[in-house]
């Protein structure tokens, strides 16, 4: 009877994992793939766990599975002998690719960057002090830890919604109205922003002194007499050059809306 070719032994300890990971590297392309196809099942359970750690914070599990399981053929691919065993280096890997997801992908919202990543430094001191203490931990025991002040770290929390926003569909209680419709906001805002975006071309081709005379009518409101104390001349000369530079802003919006 002829003994299997080694490669067919397959022993699930650290070391054989090695072996797998320094026969791949060494390998012609066909048998590299299979060798790490197997290195991957074998695997394919830790990055699994390592993927649910981050579940239920507004993405979905197979995506962050999906981005585990990519992150363990990375790593596969960057491992060397000495870096040590594998399993710790590629759940370093792993970890490091599901954050980096979250943080690039699965913002509704983006925060600062500072903010960002004050959130991964509170999630780290929070489950160590749940560990030790078996108690949800204050804000100042997490701000103490985390090295930054308990304004930064509530503004941090209540920035993590913003990987999964509250619909305003949702009731603000059972049986209630839906949450869009308790919120109130000025309309006022949008008119001034389509004014401005309207007029704001028409103005590029003003000179210095027609752009501050509008300015200082329709920004500062100042009176036609206020604005010609300050530019020397008579409140009649401010008035025609006024009614001279609208007339010539409405005749090109008249033009740019024919167009």
């Amino acid at each position: 009877m002829h003994s299997a070719p080694a490669h067919t032994s397959i022993h699930t300890d650290d070391a054989d994992v090695t072996s797998l990971l320094e026969a791949a590297a060494a390998a012609e392309p066909a048998e590299r793939t299979r060798l790490e196809d197997e290195i991957v099942r074998r695997h394919l359970g830790l990055a699994r766990h390592l993927a649910g750690r981050y579940a239920g914070r507004g993405v979905d599990r197979d995506d962050l599975v999906q981005v585990a399981n990519f992150a363990l053929v990375k790593a596969i691919r960057g491992f060397h002998h000495d870096r040590g065993e594998f399993v710790p280096f590629a759940t370093v890997t792993i970890l490091g690719e599901i954050k980096k997801h979250f943080r690039d992908h699965c913002w509704s919202v983006r925060p600062p960057r500072r903010i960002q990543q004050l959130q991964a430094d509170i999630t780290a001191a929070s489950e160590r002090r749940l560990q030790s203490d078996s108690r949800t931990p204050l804000v100042a025991d997490i701000a103490n830890d985390v090295d930054a002040s308990e304004a930064d770290v509530r503004e941090a929390m209540a920035a993590r919604g913003c990987f999964s926003p509250t619909s305003l569909d949702q009731p603000i209680r059972e049986g209630g109205q839906p949450l869009g419709e308790t919120l109130s906001w000025e309309e006022t805002s949008y008119a001034f922003i389509d004014d401005w975006v309207t007029v704001g071309p028409l103005c590029q081709d003003l000179s210095d002194d027609e752009r501050e005379l509008l300015r200082l009518r329709f920004v500062e409101e100042r009176t036609q007499q206020e604005i010609a104390d300050l530019v020397g001349v008579s409140q009649m000369q401010v008035s025609r050059r006024l009614t001279k530079l609208l007339e010539q802003l409405r005749s090109r919006a008249a033009v740019d809306d024919a167009a």
